[in-house]
């Protein structure tokens, strides 16, 4: 598929298979849509009905919109386009693709399920541009996989597989470890962290940390770069890209996106019992406790255990005495099926 060069606005992801054909003659009247579908799109460009999935008018671009059922067809129409682009009167429209190559739905697992979202997003952003939100996807069971979701556009680099830079499959983000694919992904090394080969065929010598052919990864003693945005200057754990969460900021944690762990390398857990805050506190809890304790026994008669005994004996009277009358009313029940007898069974 051919790439988009038009400086007009376009979608940010682009539109599969959509040609736009905009009128560049101010001083003349375009044409109608039907008269622009019968004319262009069915007499030179000999398009029928069954090719075309959408047909639409875009007034603010002062264009038309035509979208096609299948990738072979829109490359096919575009040639065509442009090789009559200088005759009359396809010579007054701009033809413009609005597919583009470098989209991606990228599919990320992180095996940490407490990562957050906007961290790994601001990863993606260090090779793709117009990254989206998440978005978890779920089993049949209806329960989130661990798997994310995002839609970016691949970033262009003239030394890079295809002409474009792409994400490493296998990234950390501190301790936390994930792998990410996507359509028309190229082979991936795990040995050297490249792109163009596998783990079986690389006979490469390379560190995947700081990319010297000297040494490995386990004899690599120069500073280590954060996963985030590739700086020497911090790890990821300091990345100003990783945002704080509220509770973290109110409970006085380091960060957002520890994962999940309470505390992080080094920490101390967090006394909520010290301070004037705390003693406040704990004296509360300490009169709650004593005023407790004189309620239960005001109602259990501790100190007085004549007054306790008798009102067990009162309590425990009026239960047997309700259950006689209970067993009575049954046994008058039983009796109206049985002919005014009491079952021998029942006696």
């Amino acid at each position: 598929m051919e790439q988009n060069t038009s400086t007009r606005s376009v979608p940010g992801i682009g539109l599969a298979n959509t040609i736009r054909f905009a009128w560049k003659e101010k001083e003349l009247e375009p044409l109608g849509r039907e008269t622009f579908g019968r004319i262009i799109l069915m007499g030179i460009l000999k398009l029928t009905v069954k090719d075309v999935l959408c047909f639409q008018g875009n007034s603010l671009e002062g264009a038309y919109d035509v979208a096609l059922y299948t990738e072979e067809k829109h490359d096919d129409i575009l040639r065509r386009a442009r090789a009559v682009g200088g005759e009359r009167p396809m010579s007054h429209y701009e033809i413009t693709s609005l597919a583009k190559n470098n989209f991606r739905v990228v599919t990320v697992n992180i095996y940490n399920p407490y990562v957050k979202d906007e961290e790994v997003r601001a990863f993606l952003g260090r090779y793709k541009d117009n990254v989206s939100s998440s978005k978890h996807l779920k089993d049949s069971l209806g329960i989130w996989n661990g798997r994310r979701g995002f839609q970016a556009l691949l970033r262009e680099d003239p030394n890079g597989h295809g002409g474009y830079l792409h994400p490493p499959a296998m990234f950390s983000l501190g301790a936390d470890r994930g792998t990410l694919f996507y359509a028309r992904q190229p082979p991936f090394c795990r040995r050297c962290m490249a792109y163009g080969h596998i783990f079986a065929s690389c006979s490469t010598r390379k560190c995947r940390f700081c990319g010297s052919e000297e040494h490995e990864a386990r004899d690599c003693d120069k500073p280590k770069a954060c996963h985030g945005c590739g700086s020497s200057a911090h790890l990821w754990r300091g990345c100003p890209a990783r945002q704080r969460s509220y509770a973290s900021a109110a409970g006085g944690g380091a960060g957002a996106g520890d994962g999940g762990r309470r505390g992080g390398e080094g920490s101390k857990p967090h006394d909520q019992s010290t301070g004037p805050e705390g003693k406040a506190a704990r004296k509360e809890e300490e009169q709650e406790a004593a005023d407790g304790r004189e309620k239960e026994t005001e109602g259990t008669g501790v100190g007085e255990p004549g007054k306790a005994a008798e009102e067990d004996n009162e309590w425990r009277s009026m239960r047997e005495k309700k259950a006689r009358e209970e067993c009575w009313r049954r046994r008058r029940w039983k009796s109206k099926w049985t002919g005014g007898k009491v079952p021998w069974w029942k006696r």
